[in-house]
């Protein structure tokens, strides 16, 4: 994978629309460089590093947090940017995209959505038939945050990552990157209090009049599959796009599959 040309959200006044991708939990904006690569000159493409990740500084203990915090984190670097924004978020960085394009002062700007599995709970809560899900989801994200409260980092870590990876994930990483994971451990419990604290998901959803573009694996926890398939079923301009041998890391592992229809999205919004 090449190396991101930017991820300091630079200004390009030759070029009026912005392509803003955010990243998953434990994540960087280095995960989209083979997206950045394909805007190539035509959009001024950035993925900046969502708060507490990448090259901001790690949290020192854990704390909650709201999508609104995390949202007005990325608000700060859209002030830089003139245009119009093209969104893309996976996982957490989804929640954080959705909550942008539906609410604050940058959500008029935004052309297209692009959400990869975002991480939105509440909204099986909408739905009867979806409570048992979300009760086995919001169980398994304690299971991965109580060690984090008592400083057992690694546990918490091993946890996240088999649950969105799969067995094996953490052995197979260098110690360089178990390091990096465990310094941004803390983060996580403020990650998963955020996508918890937000209500109103099916109302936002259905008020969101952008076209989008969802995606979602078939190898990836199922209820991922369910948060992207509700909201397929009530966004008005939204196509669902399901990869069936994909995981949870498809903007990555999939990239060649998915960025070409990521482009096409952005090339029919770009007025």
């Amino acid at each position: 994978m090449t190396a991101l040309k930017d991820v300091q959200l630079p200004v390009n006044d030759n070029v009026p629309d912005n392509v803003v991708a955010l990243h998953c939990s434990l994540g960087s904006g280095q995960q989209w460089a083979e997206l950045i690569e394909a805007c190539g000159t035509r959009y001024n493409a950035v993925a900046p590093d969502i708060r507490g990740y990448g090259g901001n500084t790690p949290w020192l203990d854990p704390a909650p947090s709201t999508l609104e915090i995390e949202a007005e984190h990325v608000s700060e670097k859209l002030d830089a940017l003139t245009g119009p924004i093209h969104l893309l978020g996976h996982s957490f960085g989804g929640a954080v995209a959705f909550k942008l394009a539906t609410s604050g002062r940058h959500a008029h700007r935004v052309r297209s959505l692009t959400l990869i599995e975002p991480v939105l709970p509440l909204i099986l809560l909408e739905q009867d038939t979806d409570r048992a899900m979300y009760e086995l989801f919001i169980r398994e994200c304690e299971y991965i945050c109580s060690p984090i409260w008592s400083g057992e980092k690694e546990l918490a870590v091993k946890r996240f990552l088999r649950y969105w990876h799969g067995a094996g994930y953490w052995e197979r990483l260098s110690s360089h990157k178990k390091v990096a994971f465990l310094e941004r451990a803390n983060k996580l419990a403020g990650d998963f209090a955020a996508v918890f604290g937000e209500a109103g998901i099916g109302e936002a959803a259905r008020r969101l009049t952008v076209p989008t573009l969802l995606f979602s694996g078939g190898a990836s926890p199922l209820a991922m599959q369910q948060f992207v398939k509700r909201l397929a079923s009530i966004m008005p301009q939204a196509r669902h796009i399901h990869l069936p041998a994909a995981d949870h890391l498809l903007p990555i592992t999939y990239a060649s599959e998915i960025n070409p229809s990521i482009l096409e999205l952005i090339e029919v919004a770009h007025v």
